[in-house]
């Protein structure tokens, strides 16, 4: 829909004019609104003078939403009028708020007032409504680097600190404490790792511990603060109604979202409600933006948000005051902007910066206003450029644009994967002919138009990842043979010694006058033709594979013949074959039991039955070690008639 005819819808009462795309196409960096960020603490033990910006924050004061409040890692704060463009390249005069680097800003709601977390284990409070900066109030209580802040949601007087101790402390400007400010509620190790894996933590024992850290802190309502850490894949909403500063045992959260994705890097840099206070949006470690729904607490997360890339704890996010957009900066020197209403890619890439982009700044009123801080020293302020091209949209002017960001991009940035190059086949037929395979007559043979793909792929996709039809064709084209699917042409060298003083194979060539086709070349596969091969004009008309070898029928394989030698049909049922198999068991099972047994004389067994007809062949008895009884009575007999008396009778009985 045209963005005329949804203006006239509009004034026609019948729709409203929802989204701005158009205009986030036409975010443009000029030359005046590239800033050096603030001015270096010359004081300083480790000066360094291009201090990259941490942290940038526009003012919620009714009538002073341009202004915008940034803060860098020397610990200075410096305020800009976004309305009034000044001298680029003249750094912001900065005022020295702390002795270390400010890694968050907080402003109070409806106030010119703000706070500062920073590394000296402090938060202030800065009054700003005059020229100067002035401290009002100074909460010590973190025994870390206190990296987030955040005020209760339209509360001038509450707010909560997060810091590198793993623990969370609730602050009431209000309270007086003999001039010594104390938190009025501590979650002490809110995310430590020790209570997320169930061990038991000695009492009185501080672990600072990197991946307990507090790197996010978000109030959903009065009661209710949600906290991300940088390293355990928890979110955890606490309900500060209880009071967490008597437990002495490790701190239980009212509901947990666990991290859903598979990533080993499952910390969270920053958290984000939208005005609705329905959705809760967390930037994780694994380069997306996951958008949880708060009303029911699910770790299922709604949406997902990917193509930027977050590989440190200073990438921010923020969204728009209508909560429509969501945008993000980016390791890759970049920010990016996505349509909440459109999970996936990105739809804007913000090119400008020259180094990591860390924070990133939506202001709430007038056109739209985009600010974002990198590791290169500089902040840019994005403006809506006009729609057509003008005089002042010269090269010199333009410093950074916006550019329209497509699905696939998106995806291949997030899943790391290299796109391949489309290229139409039938161009590259018109256009490229290789001139190796071509006839003295100068007419390219039948072998040119099958490589012509060949040889121009390889100079388009000569950097990128080849598929397996190319890969195919580049093994073709090495043996000289016609078809690339033939799997003979994959074997190694070593193999197959002979390949390459074969010819090329035309299997569809035409055969007439009954003489051998193209496989009638190959004498040394077999002496004799078969009559497949024989073919006559005839047969070739009807079928065009009629030519081809029939390797069952044959019993051979081309790719074998140097190899094994043919191979005969052996017309054997199956029932032979398996008494076959069985008689050649028996037999070597009865060679190797003669030979590895003694030699034992067995009788053999009687015949339960006996044949009608008897053999005349006489028994065969196995003959006894011992003594035969036939001999020993002949033995006995002679004994007797030598000394045969007729008185001697006990000899005869003997």
């Amino acid at each position: 829909m045209s963005v005329v005819r949804s203006l006239l819808r509009r004034q026609e009462g019948l729709k409203s004019f929802g989204d701005y795309d158009f205009a986030l196409y036409r975010l443009k960096c000029y030359r005046d609104d590239i800033y050096c960020g603030i001015s270096p603490n010359t004081n300083a033990p480790d000066y360094n003078p291009e201090p990259p910006i941490f942290v940038c924050r526009f003012s919620s004061v009714p009538g002073q939403e341009h202004i915008l409040a940034l803060a860098n890692e020397d610990g200075k704060v410096a305020l800009q009028n976004t309305a009034v463009n000044r001298q680029m390249h003249c750094p912001l005069k900065g005022t020295q708020a702390h002795c270390n680097a400010i890694f968050d800003i907080t402003w109070m709601p409806g106030e010119s007032k703000l706070v500062t977390a920073s590394g000296d284990h402090t938060a202030r409070l800065w009054d700003v409504t005059g020229s100067a900066i002035t401290e009002i109030g100074h909460f010590h209580g973190h025994t870390r680097s206190v990296k987030t802040a955040v005020f209760r949601y339209e509360d001038k007087a509450v707010f909560a600190t997060g810091a590198r101790d793993g623990a969370i402390m609730i602050w009431d400007i209000r309270a007086n404490h003999n001039n010594q400010p104390k938190p009025d509620n501590t979650i002490a190790n809110a995310h430590s790792v020790r209570s997320a894996r169930g061990l038991k933590q000695r009492r009185g024992l501080t672990q600072s511990s990197r991946a307990q850290s507090i790197t996010g802190l978000a109030f959903q309502d009065d009661f209710t603060l949600v906290s991300c850490a940088a390293g355990d894949g928890l979110i955890k909403v606490w309900d500060i109604r209880k009071n967490y500063t008597a437990y002495k045992r490790e701190p239980v959260a009212k509901h947990t979202i666990s991290y859903c994705g598979g990533s080993t890097r499952n910390g969270f840099t920053s958290l984000l409600i939208c005005p609705a206070r329905l959705i809760l949006y967390a930037n994780c470690m694994d380069n997306i933006v996951y958008a949880y729904n708060i009303a029911s607490y699910s770790s299922i997360p709604v949406a997902e948000f990917y193509g930027h890339k977050n590989s440190t704890f200073y990438v921010k996010t923020c969204l728009s005051p209508d909560g429509r957009y969501l945008a993000s900066g980016s390791s890759d020197e970049h920010a990016y902007i996505w349509r909440t209403d459109r999970p996936g890619g990105p739809m804007v890439k913000l090119y400008g910066h020259t180094e990591e982009v860390t924070c990133i700044a939506w202001c709430s009123v007038g056109d739209v206003k985009i600010v974002t801080c990198s590791d290169d020293s500089c902040h840019i302020i994005w403006r809506i450029g006009p729609e057509y091209k003008t005089d002042d949209d010269s090269e010199d002017q333009i410093q950074g644009a916006a550019k329209a960001v497509w699905m696939h991009d998106a995806v291949a940035q997030q899943l790391g994967l290299e796109t391949t190059p489309t290229v139409s086949h039938r161009r590259i037929y018109q256009e490229h002919t290789p001139d190796t395979d071509t006839t003295p007559g100068g007419t390219p043979n039948t072998s040119s138009s099958v490589m012509a793909f060949n040889s121009k792929s390889d100079n388009t996709s000569s950097s990128s990842k080849r598929n397996y039809s190319q890969m195919m064709l580049d093994d073709c084209r090495k043996v000289k043979s016609v078809l690339s699917p033939i799997k003979e042409n994959q074997e190694q060298k070593t193999k197959r010694p002979t390949l390459e003083n074969r010819g090329a194979r035309r299997l569809f060539s035409a055969v007439t006058d009954g003489k051998v086709g193209s496989f009638g070349s190959y004498e040394s596969d077999s002496q004799t033709p078969s009559s497949s091969r024989v073919l006559t004009s005839e047969q070739t008309s009807y079928s065009p594979t009629s030519n081809l070898p029939n390797f069952v029928i044959d019993g051979t394989a081309p790719h074998l013949l140097e190899i094994s030698p043919r191979k005969s049909k052996e017309n054997i049922d199956w029932l032979t074959k398996m008494r076959m198999e069985r008689y050649e068991q028996k037999s070597v099972r009865s060679i190797v039991e003669k030979s590895t047994s003694p030699k034992v004389h067995v009788t053999p067994v009687r015949r339960m039955t006996r044949s009608r007809s008897r053999s005349s062949e006489p028994r065969k008895i196995a003959k006894s070690p011992s003594v035969s009884l036939l001999n020993f009575f002949r033995i006995s007999e002679k004994d007797n008639e030598k000394n045969l008396c007729p008185g001697n009778t006990s000899a005869i009985s003997s």
